[in-house]
Formats: C-alpha cells, sequence, structure tokens
C-alpha cells in the first residue's frame, strides 16, 4: 500500500471539497434557469469541465490568491468542428488539457483563442495555443499589460470591438471601459445569447474580490454598457464563481455603485 503525505492527503482533501462546492453552487444555476443536472468532468487534477448547453463548456481550473485556492471560469464553444477557447485554464499543463479534451472527446479543433484581460487566470496558458494553428486574440492594452508581467503576448488585437465565425455562429468581443482591469472586455455568442463577462462580472454573494487594478470609478459606467448592449441575455458567465442569468449583472453594478 502506497504511504500518502501529509501534503497529499491535504491536496486531496482540498481537491474533493473544491469539486463538492462547485458542485453544489452549479447545481443552484441549473435549477435556476430550468436546466438538467450538470455532470463535472474531472479532465485532470488542474482542470474540470461542465456542460453548459450542447455547444458551450465551462472550463474550472484553480490559482493561488492570499493563501486561499481559488476556482477560475474560462468558456469553450462549439460549432461544425470548430472551438473558440476564452481565457486560458491556469497554467500550461491545465491548459494543454484542455486541448487535449477538445480534440479528442469533442472532436474539434481550437480556431480561436480569446483573453478577457492580462491576469495570470486569463493568459498563464496562452504559451500553449502558440503552433496550434488558432489566431489568438486580445484588447490592445492587453499586450502591453501582459509584458510588464512577462506573459506573452496574443497575435491579434482589436480596440473597440471585434467579430469572428466558429464554425456557422457569430462571436462577438467588445471594450466597453476600464472595471476590473483597464483592458478587460467581454464576449457574446449570439446564438446561445451567452456572455462570458469574466471578472467585471461578480457572481451572487460574492465580494468585489481582486481591486489590484480596478478602476472603481469607471466599473458601474462600464457595466451599465455592458447592460445596454445585450438586454436579451441569457447566461452570463462571470470570472470566478457559479454562472447565472442577467441578475449578476444587475448585482455587480449594485455591489459597484455603494
Amino acid at each position: 500500500m502506497p504511504i500518502i503525505s501529509e501534503t497529499q492527503e491535504s491536496n486531496s482533501s482540498w481537491y474533493i471539497r473544491t469539486v463538492n462546492w462547485w458542485t453544489s453552487v452549479l447545481l443552484i444555476f441549473f435549477a435556476s434557469v430550468g436546466m438538467a443536472k450538470p455532470d463535472t468532468i474531472k479532465v485532470s487534477p488542474y482542470l474540470d469541465i461542465v456542460k453548459l448547453s450542447p455547444n458551450t463548456y465551462l472550463h474550472i481550473s484553480y490559482i493561488n490568491y492570499q493563501s486561499a485556492q481559488i476556482a477560475c471560469n474560462g468558456l469553450v464553444f462549439i460549432s461544425s468542428g470548430e472551438a473558440a477557447v476564452f481565457d486560458t485554464p491556469v497554467g500550461n499543463e491545465a491548459s494543454m488539457n484542455l486541448l487535449q479534451w477538445i480534440y479528442e472527446e469533442q472532436n474539434a479543433v481550437v480556431t480561436y483563442f480569446v483573453a478577457n484581460h492580462f491576469h495570470e487566470d486569463c493568459i498563464s496558458g496562452l504559451s500553449s495555443f502558440v503552433g496550434t494553428g488558432c489566431a489568438t486574440i486580445s484588447h490592445k492594452k492587453t499586450c502591453k499589460l501582459a509584458g510588464l508581467k512577462g506573459y506573452n503576448c496574443t497575435q491579434r488585437y482589436f480596440a473597440d470591438s471585434l467579430e469572428f465565425s466558429v464554425g456557422d455562429k457569430k462571436v462577438e468581443c467588445h471594450y466597453f471601459g476600464p472595471a476590473h482591469t483597464t483592458d478587460n472586455i467581454v464576449a457574446y455568442i449570439p446564438s446561445e445569447r451567452m456572455l462570458f463577462g469574466g471578472c467585471m462580472v461578480k457572481s451572487i454573494d460574492s465580494d468585489k474580490g481582486n481591486l489590484a487594478d480596478a478602476d472603481l470609478e469607471q466599473w458601474p459606467a462600464t457595466l451599465e454598457k455592458v447592460m445596454g448592449r445585450y438586454p436579451k441575455v441569457k447566461t452570463v458567465i462571470p470570472g470566478h464563481g457559479a454562472p447565472g442569468n442577467k441578475k449578476l449583472l444587475k448585482y455587480t453594478l449594485k455591489l459597484f455603485s455603494t
């Protein structure tokens, strides 16, 4: 029988607790929107995947922040054998796990990668996407800010908005202004009525989170622009915590307006 160290036992216990917690919050989300119970796919110790719809998947990886393990959200959208990934999982190992899962389990090729902003939980696995043939995209400010942190820059960038197709479905990327960071963007999938808000959007009952690079004065105005642009959004994905509907946008606006 193998000997398990205290560290290994602690890590294992943390992973089990985290998965159980995520299962609970996702069950609440799916019940609230009338969807069936989700299945969490444990791709590796570093990566979980939850199916949100027939074409979209939440990818969840983990980051150390203030001596705690924080679950970080990203999104995968698949259409006609092509895939777009929104934010890398944390680190190259989890990112490689995701790319392999998309190719082997979904029979899809990643054609686009979009970074929400320059923080570690968005781009720390970017080098895993280099050489895959996919286009990597971010806001023009992200390249400069990422470089200052020692991260790679995306191949392409935009100033205000950008549209591209995944299979025969459209994806919209927009920059509405500073909030969580000065470079944060949102991505919208019209066919799914799904908004990937990233860390600009907070899950219900969460606190304000990491404000090291935030613009607290502009955050509410930026969020109001997002809400005005997508009044018919059905599903909203925050950077951390459970997905939801447009109530997440309203909750975040109230949180940063007080």
